[in-house]
């Protein structure tokens, strides 16, 4: 790997392959590449691939509890803020992996009973529901979500999983 402080300072070029810098990034637990994932994820006006890339990478992230939590939160924004429904169908599938976060769970929810919402954004905050059926608020959201119209059947199927 290129030396970090090279990367996160090409990664601000204009002529830099972004999404290529985010992969050599994706498994740095470095509090410099926790900041930029944010910064670039909160930024709306940013370029779309780049943003998707960052959100598909966190899988592979080990981060401290501490910037675990501030990509959680960041992830949570993108979700309930950002107007581009491509990123948030990946901000959907990408908050999953934090559960903790305060928030998080109302969110879901409240996207999985929108009628209004992006069927795909809601299929996968359903989707980030059931990963996380092991723990009991996920279950109960679970079970208060098995008669909503178009996903209700999909709720009963993860708790009949369980």
């Amino acid at each position: 790997m290129e030396n970090l402080d090279q990367l996160i300072q090409e990664f601000g070029s204009n002529e830099a392959d972004r999404c290529w810098i985010v992969s050599q990034l994706e498994e740095v637990p470095d509090e410099r590449v926790v900041s930029l994932f944010v910064a670039t994820l909160e930024d709306f006006n940013e370029d779309e691939d780049v943003r998707i890339e960052i959100l598909k990478s966190l899988v592979m992230r080990k981060d401290s509890a501490e910037s675990h939590t501030r990509i959680g939160k960041a992830v949570l924004n993108v979700l309930q803020n950002d107007g581009d429904e491509l990123i948030r169908q990946h901000a959907a599938n990408a908050i999953y992996l934090f559960p903790e976060v305060e928030g998080v769970l109302d969110c879901l929810e409240s996207i999985v009973r929108s009628e209004s919402e992006d069927i795909d954004v809601r299929h996968n905050a359903l989707t980030a529901i059931e990963s996380n059926r092991s723990l009991a608020s996920y279950r109960e959201a679970l079970q208060r979500l098995v008669n909503v119209p178009e996903l209700g059947q999909s709720a009963q199927r993860a708790l009949d999983s369980v």
